[in-house]
């Protein structure tokens, strides 16, 4: 039988680098696992974390030598064919000159050819292994203050593809693997363990599609930046098994496993192959022996079965299926043998028969509830699962859609015609009618609020009636939607505030009380690290409010973190600088939208000048952007207005106003055009 073995790596206190919160608690959460949950022997279980060497069994100190030692113990000692291997390290990893490093606890970020792991080892050595079942999980962390160790994560994938090995990733090559307070664990870890645990993910690509989706779900709601995990799977690795077959019934199996699994092992699609099988004559295969009843003395002496040589009624088609779905097959009783009968002992072959005939039991029963379930739906897909066809005699619904704009009167056409066929409106609608009604709609929805309603009555407004009413009425929408878009953007930070996880002044008050120890204190070293780690929670904390919106937030929070800490306070220092900028442009949006004043283009054109100070490396590009082409055609709706009044000499003026290089700059050239032909 197949094992599964598993060396977990996780370290938190590093002597170079500033600690991590969780990565040993993702090694020992994934090590009680495989233990408590699917049964795998401690043993086949090896924990190398900061602490675990001192009160956790088969647990060794993370040091560089010891891990490879272990790596290689597994690889060329323990591991057999058909076995199961599980890598999977959580910690800092570093990249230089193109190649990536495991960061031991003993690691030096400035010999990392010295004292790290590179990761071409790691491939070479598992490479040595007797298995080609092995899955690499890793959590790296690419720390934030290492100066030209970017990319980490590229020749990772690399290798794994070159040899083979199915890889999972924390996230992409130039993100940030992110942990938090709120699930005490990496979000990548996090996500592994839901996925095993309660998403039925038994294989690797069943795991790899969770991971992908769920991450990102988690960075967003715990508001970190984005991360997004990365794979490397061969194709012939796509369904390898990342749970011991043993310990599946253990697990929540989804609809989805069922399917990878049968497809990865080349089984026919059963349901398919129930569905168009013709109906068997012959008596089923007894279930196994262990769902036969056990007789007693006290059983009365069984009916005999029913000749099954005599012709019988053929089932029809259409019952086929539901009928060998829902009646359980016939089986003789079983009377004990009478004392000194011969009884027969079936054969090695005999009995290797009965077992795959008690698979293709299971299967049977499997494909005759697919195939009932698919009928039923045949059956009933016409009568109301997709409206259709409605039942003769049942009531009419009598429920209401809500109204939508355009939508053709209850009982026509779209071609207005009444379901007897009568015209409902004349063949040539008046559009300047209709326009006028439109006008009449919006004022109205602008009088009631509903500024956006508006909006779309608005656009079916015919150029003949775009007066200075009309531009007034478009000039008020858009206002009051997009000063409506700012105080739901308040309304939306102020509720993310009431749930803030964690206040960074307390991470601050904190750094304060832990400065007290003084250097020849045997608890110095533990303040340092402690320092340099709350410091860390402050800038992380910093990134979360800005996520969320809460910029101001985000440099106070940023602002607190300690100058005697270079690494960390340089890149609070960049963050703040670009917070800072975001603030500025967003302020610089808000002013030039209440610059605006309705019917003077040159009101619009300033504000459009102002927005395109904002480069594209500056935070808030895209919202001005978006600015900018709204106000252009504002101008040159204004301009048709003037052009309705008959005062194209004023429309001309403000359609040479729309700036080259937006969207309605073009079509304004247009209308230049054309009115300069009717002067």
């Amino acid at each position: 039988m197949a094992n599964q073995w598993a060396l977990l790596i996780g370290i938190n206190q590093y002597t170079a680098l500033q600690p991590l919160m969780y990565a040993q608690a993702d090694a020992v959460a994934l090590r009680n696992f495989f233990v408590d949950e699917l049964g795998i022997p401690i043993e086949q279980c090896i924990l190398l974390t900061d602490l675990s060497a001192a009160v956790e069994p088969y647990a060794h100190y993370p040091l560089r030598k010891d891990i490879e030692a272990q790596l290689q113990d597994f690889c060329r000692q323990k591991v057999q064919p058909g076995d199961l291997l599980w890598v999977f390290f959580s910690g800092y990893g570093l990249a230089t000159m193109g190649q990536d490093y495991w960061m031991p606890i003993d690691a030096d970020p400035t010999q990392l050819a010295e004292t790290a792991i590179a990761v071409s080892t790691v491939f070479d050595i598992l490479k040595t292994a007797k298995t080609d079942q092995i899955l690499l999980v890793l959590d790296i962390n690419r720390s934030q203050g290492a100066i030209g160790h970017q990319n980490i994560g590229q020749q990772t994938l690399t290798l794994a593809n070159d040899f083979g090995v199915a890889t999972l990733m924390s996230c992409q090559p130039d993100q940030y693997a992110h942990e938090t307070m709120a699930v005490r664990h990496g979000l990548f870890t996090k996500a592994l363990l839901e996925g095993l645990r309660y998403h039925g993910c038994i294989t690797v690509s069943q795991l790899a599609a969770y991971l992908s989706d769920r991450v990102p779900e988690l960075s967003q709601h715990h508001w970190r930046p984005v991360q997004n995990p990365v794979t490397a799977l061969p194709p012939e690795r796509k369904f390898m098994m990342v749970v011991p077959a043993e310990s599946i019934a253990q697990l929540p199996v989804t609809e989805t496993a069922v399917t990878d699994f049968r497809e990865g092992a080349g089984l026919p699609d059963l349901s398919v192959a129930a569905a168009s099988a013709p109906p068997s004559t012959a008596p089923p295969s007894p279930p196994p022996s262990s769902q036969l009843p056990t007789p007693t003395p006290s059983t009365p002496p069984p009916v005999p079965p029913a000749d099954l040589s005599a012709p019988q009624p053929e089932p029809t088609s259409s019952s086929a299926a539901s009928s060998a779905a829902s009646q359980p097959p016939v089986t003789p009783p079983v009377t004990p043998p009478s004392t000194g009968a011969i009884v027969h002992k079936p054969s090695d072959a005999e009995a290797e028969k009965g077992v795959s005939l008690k698979s293709l039991w299971k299967w049977g029963l499997i494909a005759a509830g697919i195939a009932f379930i698919v009928g039923a739906l045949a059956r009933y897909r016409p009568l109301g699962l997709l409206g259709g066809v409605e039942q003769a005699g049942a009531p009419r619904s009598t429920e209401t859609s809500p109204a939508v704009p355009n939508a053709p009167p209850e009982g026509t056409t779209e071609g207005g015609e009444t379901a007897e066929g009568e015209a409902l409106f004349p063949n040539t609608v008046d559009p300047i009618a209709a326009g006028e009604s439109a006008l009449q709609r919006a004022e109205g929805a602008i009088a009631e609020g509903r500024y956006g309603e508006a909006r779309a009555w608005l656009t079916q407004v015919p150029p003949e009636l775009q007066t200075e009413t009309y531009n007034d009425l478009l000039q008020q929408a858009n206002s009051e939607v997009a000063e409506a878009a700012v105080r739901n953007q308040g309304i939306l930070n102020d509720a993310r505030q009431l749930i803030q996880p964690a206040s960074a002044s307390l991470f601050n008050d904190a750094i304060q009380q832990a400065r007290q120890v003084p250097p020849e204190d045997p608890y110095y070293e533990q303040a340092q690290a402690d320092i340099e780690r709350w410091s860390r929670v402050i800038l992380d904390l910093a990134e979360g409010r800005a996520a969320s919106g809460d910029i101001p937030g985000a440099i106070a929070a940023a602002g607190l973190v300690p100058d005697d800490r270079p690494a960390v306070y340089q890149l609070a220092q960049q963050r703040i600088a670009i917070w800072q900028q975001t603030l500025e442009n967003q302020q610089l949006i808000q002013q030039m939208q209440n610059s605006l004043q309705p019917g003077q283009a040159s009101s619009f054109q300033d504000a459009i000048r102002a927005l395109q100070q904002i480069t594209p490396d500056q935070p808030g590009y895209s919202i001005a952007q978006e600015r900018i082409n709204q106000w252009s055609q504002d101008i040159l709706a204004i301009s048709r207005a003037r052009a309705a009044q008959g005062r194209l000499d004023a429309a001309i003026a403000a359609a040479t106003l729309v700036p080259e290089g937006t969207v309605a700059y073009e079509q304004a050239q247009q209308e230049i055009q054309r009115w300069q032909e009717q002067l």
